[in-house]
């Protein structure tokens, strides 16, 4: 009985959704004939107005020594350059570097006196960094963080912004119609 009334009690929501214009969830075709991992890779469909801010909040490296995450956001250019779209016209992307990844904004000299466990060769993502800068992404550094790790403005690549805080810019650029991923 409890089951049934359940089932009525559903099926009035649903009622009363579709009549307010309220969306009802679709849901995939799952029946054996359909395969959607043999499918063509869904494209990337919205190709212009784009405002993404990657947060770098982590120190794990591939065994190179370069970000993860910052590989995630050249992952993302690329994809969106591949496709023709242009930087500045097509999309924007900002790049807050917070906690344990503000050590990717270090110069050199400053990452290998101090980061823990740091490549012999210094920054070892300085170079995709500048490359990213070359691209119009802009690059903020927390100051909150680099309080706290003892970073200068000296220690910094020199095209990095410092903002008072890196959660905050997050806020702020999100408020700005910057899409939040963290890679």
């Amino acid at each position: 009985m409890k089951s049934q009334k359940n089932l009525v009690r559903g099926m009035l929501i649903v009622a009363s959704m579709a009549t307010q214009g309220i969306p009802l969830p679709v849901y995939a075709d799952s029946s054996p004939s359909t395969v959607e991992s043999k499918k063509a890779p869904l494209q990337i469909e919205a190709r212009t107005g784009i405002k993404v801010v990657a947060q770098i909040n982590s120190a794990d490296t591939t065994p190179k020594g370069i970000s993860k995450q910052l590989l995630g956001v050249k992952n993302l250019l690329d994809q969106y350059t591949g496709l023709g779209m242009i930087a500045g016209r097509d999309f924007d992307v900002a790049v807050v570097f917070r906690g344990d990844g503000a050590q990717f904004l270090l110069n050199d000299q400053a990452y290998d006196a101090k980061v823990k466990d740091a490549h012999s060769n210094g920054n070892t993502s300085r170079q995709m960094i500048e490359a990213l800068h070359q691209l119009g992404v802009k690059i903020f550094e927390c100051q909150v963080t680099m309080k706290a790790r003892g970073y200068d403005n000296e220690d910094l690549l020199p095209f990095s912004r410092v903002v008072v805080s890196g959660i905050g810019a997050l806020v702020d650029l999100e408020k700005s119609g910057y899409l939040p991923i963290n890679p």
